[in-house]
């Protein structure tokens, strides 16, 4: 997961997003995580409170719903801003040098501190790391673009090939779910409505079983060659596939 300390250089290598024509929406973004935070506060006080997927589903719903009373020109960079630091129970973000400036106007230390003994386990396919995976991708493709968020996954994962948890295409599933769900967003901010509905998560990301991890960078390299190989260009694809073919992804009927 993004918990790796030898991923907080790789988002320095990755070039800024060209500037936007208008101002990132941090004060939008606030909006967003202090819901969530209270959503997460609510929660923890029922005597049944939600857990794993459904967790993360309750949050999303109240983030669309937060960012649905924005203006309209703020309301999908903030949503996803803002489900990127409330979600994310690592502090890589905060401390990488291209990012932390934006995260820490988003939310202070003693803001993160407050919402960390609350915020609980939200997950994807019943795991956190995929969770943070998906909203974190999200984020990074509203704050620098799609394509800075897919370099950004994929050098985390040839990091953790060489002395961490290993490659993992669960791992870059759930980042290409998430950056193919930050770009719907920032295409039709009017989807916020159906999110806040009726957002499940296994709409929106692919499930792990049968996708392979723990890869060394020796596995990866007799299986894959490198990242340019076309055999790893191929799996990519594959993924994508996966990706769109989900019920969230898939293109609204006209």
């Amino acid at each position: 997961m993004l918990s790796s300390l030898v991923a907080l250089s790789l988002l320095s290598a990755v070039p800024a997003a060209p500037k936007a024509s208008l101002p990132v929406p941090i004060a939008g973004a606030r909006t967003v995580v202090a819901a969530i935070v209270e959503a997460a506060k609510h929660n923890a006080s029922q005597a049944t409170p939600r857990k794993g997927d459904e967790l993360t589903a309750y949050y999303v719903r109240t983030a669309a719903a937060a960012a649905r009373k924005l203006p309209e020109a703020e309301r999908a960079s903030a949503f996803l801003l803002g489900i990127g630091v409330a979600l994310d129970t690592a502090a890589l973000l905060r401390k990488n040098p291209v990012t932390g400036n934006l995260w820490n106007k988003v939310e202070s230390e003693k803001e993160r501190a407050a919402r960390l003994k609350v915020i609980g386990e939200p997950t994807v396919h019943g795991r956190h790391d995929l969770t943070q995976h998906f909203v974190v991708s999200a984020a990074l493709t509203a704050s620098h673009g799609p394509r800075a968020a897919e370099t950004a996954g994929l050098l985390k994962e040839m990091l953790d090939a060489e002395g961490g948890s290993g490659f993992s295409f669960a791992d870059l599933a759930s980042d290409l779910a998430g950056i193919a769900f930050a770009e719907q967003v920032l295409r039709s901010p009017a989807r916020l409505a159906q999110l806040e509905k009726g957002f499940v998560v296994r709409d929106y990301a692919p499930s792990p079983r049968g996708l392979v991890e723990g890869l060394t960078s020796a596995d990866f390299e007799r299986r894959y060659g490198s990242l340019t190989d076309k055999r790893f260009r191929a799996a990519l694809e594959a993924l994508r596939k996966q990706v769109r073919a989900l019920p969230g992804h898939k293109a609204p009927a006209k």
